[in-house]
């Protein structure tokens, strides 16, 4: 897991997400990992008008997967966030590949 509760991150666009992993047979959703991105998490997120930052509310480190704060009724995985928005209220998003980075632990 890339992330941790109450970090702000970016969720990425459907079309990014189809380029990556395409869209699966299954009602025409995008699988990443365990979890799939509907049609209805992507409207969720231009309903709610939030530039697509989210704020992690809880973390299950058994699926690999994030509650947030802002639509909790689905589950979101590292595949589905683009990156940690730069100092958690930005939304110029900096991707990480570690916690390491973050901390800046050397």
């Amino acid at each position: 897991m890339k992330y941790k509760v109450k970090d702000k991150v970016k969720i990425k666009a459907w079309k990014e997400l189809e380029k990556e992993y395409g869209v699966s047979s299954y009602a025409g959703s995008i699988k990443c990992n365990y979890f799939y991105f509907v049609k209805d998490m992507e409207k969720a997120l231009e309903k709610l008008n939030c530039n697509r930052i989210l704020t992690i509310d809880s973390i299950n480190d058994n699926n690999d997967c994030y509650k947030m704060k802002e639509l909790p009724n689905w589950y979101w995985t590292d595949r589905m966030i683009k990156c940690l928005t730069k100092d958690n209220k930005s939304i110029i998003c900096e991707p990480i590949n570690s916690r390491f980075e973050i901390l800046d632990i050397r």
